[in-house]
């Protein structure tokens, strides 16, 4: 079996040790615990008798015991089809290094295993693109046949396609692959093999090696006349990208983190007649530039709300409303509906009103109405559960139907930054969790 063993360069292990990796993964439990889950934009992981799985990076993660980890099988099946190259990253005595364990000959699979497992015995978390779903179940599996006990199910399992699937509608994506993903944080591999590609060359691999094995003939070349040192480095490579392009997905967590809704930090609010405008930075550089507008109510008529994120820059703009709003009040048993006034009065004072001139207040006559301009609140946030920075707001709204809220714009309003910052948050997580709706219902 060869086993190839390489360190990682400066700018991968920057990559994975980077302070923005470590603030995704301490601080993504605790943001998401604050999110309420009618509006959390991210799947729940599918349920699996394999590794131990956790969409959300655990808050007590350490990188230095992380095992990244990708496969290459001949087929589908772990039934009719066995792996003959397994590829990590890990951290060892502090340094970060790439191996790959690869079959010389078919017989080789249980020591490939093996080598594999004794690996994963040093780590605790696990983490894979779509291993939920194909590498973790197909090693299990293999393992059984092997007669081999795996130490994959007591690893926690962090699946990267799961992670970032809920963006595939919010980056415009076609789909998900992993080489999708690379190509839009502006990666290129070396790699030009497909899949059907790599299976053929094993195969192509595994008969000279064979073949010199029982004829005692040198493996120099293969069946096609190519050099077997030559097939092995195709696999190798397309193994190593499928790793490296990993590393260089998790600047995707940008977008993951920024629709949380939690980590950017404001540094400027302003207003005019039509607008409310911030200016913020996200924690995490963003790979590749964002722009888009989304409707505050989801319907096509409703203001759109306009986003902007490059690198380290983002704005947003939320368009003013002008005009004459209701406020509903609850309690509408103890109000009185003054027709001519088109308003509501409490019964305390009701009694100074002649009774020809009002009638007992029902829900959609309970109401007062203002003028003046006011800011709309996302339809994610029905006024039985609006952002606590709301709490102590009266909502306003066209009409006892409408369900479109909006909460009364104030003349230095920008100046008041916590108001301002917790609403800059409300309306990013509305456009995560939007998107996210969007990808469900397609």
């Amino acid at each position: 079996m060869l086993h190839k063993a390489n360190p990682l360069n400066e700018e991968e292990v920057r990559l994975i040790e980077s302070k923005a990796l470590r603030s995704i993964l301490i601080e993504s439990i605790r943001l998401r615990e604050q999110v309420p889950s009618s509006v959390s934009s991210y799947p729940a992981a599918p349920e699996s008798k394999h590794a131990a799985q956790t969409e959300e990076f655990p808050a007590d993660f350490s990188c230095q015991s992380c095992l990244f980890f990708d496969i290459e099988t001949t087929g589908l099946s772990a039934d009719t089809a066995f792996p003959f190259l397994i590829g990590c990253i890990c951290c060892e005595d502090g340094i970060w290094s790439r191996h790959q364990f690869c079959i010389r000959l078919i017989q080789e699979e249980r020591h490939l295993l093996s080598s594999f497992f004794e690996m994963a015995k040093k780590a605790r978390f696990l983490i894979h693109f779509n291993g939920n779903t194909f590498d973790i179940p197909f090693i299990q599996k293999r393992a059984a046949a092997n007669g081999l006990c795996s130490p994959l199910e007591t690893l926690i399992s962090i699946d990267l396609y799961q992670r970032f699937r809920p963006l595939r509608n919010l980056l415009h994506l076609p789909h998900m692959k992993q080489n999708s993903l690379e190509k839009y944080v502006g990666w290129e591999r070396e790699d030009r093999l497909s899949g059907k590609e790599v299976v053929a060359q094993f195969w192509s691999y595994a008969a000279s090696q064979n073949s010199a094995s029982e004829n005692s003939l040198s493996p120099a070349c293969n069946v096609d006349g190519v050099s077997a040192k030559q097939t092995a480095e195709l696999l190798l490579r397309h193994n190593r990208d499928d790793l490296l392009g990993m590393l260089q997905i998790l600047k995707l967590e940008a977008y993951h983190v920024l629709f949380s809704g939690k980590n950017c930090v404001f540094k400027k609010a302003s207003c005019d007649q039509e607008a409310l405008r911030l200016s913020f930075s996200p924690i995490l550089p963003f790979p590749h530039p964002l722009t888009l507008t989304k409707p505050v109510f989801g319907d096509e008529d409703s203001p759109g709300i306009s986003l902007t994120v490059n690198s380290l820059s983002g704005y947003l703009s939320v368009p003013i409303f002008h005009g004459t709003l209701r406020y509903y009040l609850p309690d509408y048993k103890n109000y009185y509906y003054l027709p001519l006034e088109h308003q509501a009065i409490h019964k305390s004072i009701a009694s100074y009103v002649a009774k020809e001139y009002r009638i007992p207040a029902k829900p959609d006559t309970c109401f007062v109405e203002k003028s003046g301009c006011f800011l709309p609140l996302p339809k994610n946030f029905p006024a039985a559960n609006v952002p606590d920075f709301l709490k102590e707001k009266p909502l306003f709204r066209e009409n006892y139907e409408s369900r479109h809220l909006y909460f009364e714009y104030s003349e230095g309003l920008a100046q008041q930054e916590t108001l301002t910052v917790s609403y800059a948050k409300t309306l990013l997580t509305y456009i995560g969790s939007a998107h996210e709706k969007k990808r469900k219902s397609s």
